[in-house]
């Protein structure tokens, strides 16, 4: 089973919608990934789904998981006597993939356990990455959000309903991955069936 945590924490206003004078030149949207592995040993199958059990994300109930968070990389707000809007608003994903890794894959003489696992780590290298994908979409979509609010009065005013926007995407977010990952266990337990 993976399974996808999500470490969306509702950024504070003053995180978000900071103006962020410093910033020069191009600002990289591109999502930040770091990938850590967790060893599992074992010669046969039956270790090695021990070892992932005992060693897995999220206490063993997931083979590997993404922790997903979204970073505001230019979100500035302008003023002029027309009221308060933003002038630029890009987010982007951090992402912390844990992945497993079996120590003694290259060792192994079982050619059906190497291409099991290589097919297995494979698979769960690219759902998480579909898990970020899913991110991306957001993080776009938050930016764009915020561009498409209507000039207020005043930027604590613009402040409020963009933070209501935000916390709805958010919810968005987290459904559109648990509903990714409901889809695949179906999937995967039709294929399993077979």
């Amino acid at each position: 089973m993976i399974t996808f945590t999500a470490i969306n924490p509702i950024l504070r206003k003053s995180c978000i919608f900071v103006a962020l004078a410093s910033l020069v030149g191009c600002v990289s949207t591109s999502p930040a990934i770091k990938t850590s592995f967790y060893t599992v040993n074992g010669l046969t199958g039956a270790q090695i789904d021990r070892e992932l059990r005992a060693k897995g994300p999220l206490d063993g109930h997931a083979l590997a998981s993404a922790a997903i968070s979204f970073e505001p990389v230019s979100v500035l707000q302008e003023s002029s006597k027309d009221g308060c809007r933003f002038k630029t608003a890009k987010f982007r994903v951090k992402a912390n993939l844990t992945l497993p890794r079996w120590a003694e894959r290259r060792s192994s003489k079982d050619q059906n356990l190497r291409r099991a696992w290589d097919g297995l780590s494979k698979y769960a290298k690219l759902h998480e990455e579909m898990h970020v994908k899913i991110a991306e979409q957001y993080a776009k979509q938050m930016g764009d959000s915020l561009m498409d609010l209507p000039t207020h009065k005043t930027c604590e005013k613009l402040d409020k309903v963009a933070e209501k926007a935000f916390k709805g995407l958010l919810r968005d977010h987290d459904r559109a991955q648990r509903r990714f990952d409901a889809i695949e266990q179906k999937r995967l337990a039709a294929l399993f069936a077979e």
